[in-house]
């Protein structure tokens, strides 16, 4: 199992991953499921977004199938005066789940935070994903606030 930076090249099957969690999301949260493949616009920011320095996509390939995946922006915080990495989606395919491909992967977005001096790492969860949220407090990472979400 290898972890790396995405390409162009992994772009269906990360969007696969993605409806996967979407789809977990809305099991847990009693919703119907919404289709968010219309017009390409996710392909269309996936290209963007693995062109963008800001952003860095990584994935887990095992067997040459994209496993998991992490979605890390960085950010400017004017306030304290440090770049701060955010987590925006992290997912591990639900039948390899347990497997130590999610330790890796986290892992492997903390090693380049620290490479790049990011310091402060944030991750966002649905509230729901119980499971997802003990990962995290394996790996270290603590509840610290909350956060509101605009429909806008």
């Amino acid at each position: 199992m290898e972890i790396r930076l995405a390409t162009i090249k992994d772009c269906k099957q990360v969007i696969s991953l993605l409806d996967e969690l979407m789809l977990e999301a809305c099991r847990l949260n009693k919703q119907t499921p919404i289709s968010h493949t219309e017009n390409g616009v996710r392909e269309k920011f996936y290209q963007e977004e693995i062109q963008r320095k800001d952003i860095k996509i990584f994935v887990a390939e095992e067997n040459k199938k994209v496993v998991g995946m992490a979605e890390l922006f960085i950010v400017p915080i004017l306030r304290r005066g440090y770049y701060q990495g955010v987590i925006e989606t992290f997912v591990v395919t639900e039948n390899l789940r347990g497997e130590g491909i999610g330790s890796k992967l986290i892992q492997a977005v903390f090693k380049y935070c620290k490479e790049k001096k990011i310091t402060v790492l944030k991750l966002t969860s649905d509230i729901n994903m119980k499971d997802a949220h003990n990962f995290y407090k394996k790996h270290g990472g603590k509840y610290t606030e909350k956060l509101f979400r605009f429909k806008l």
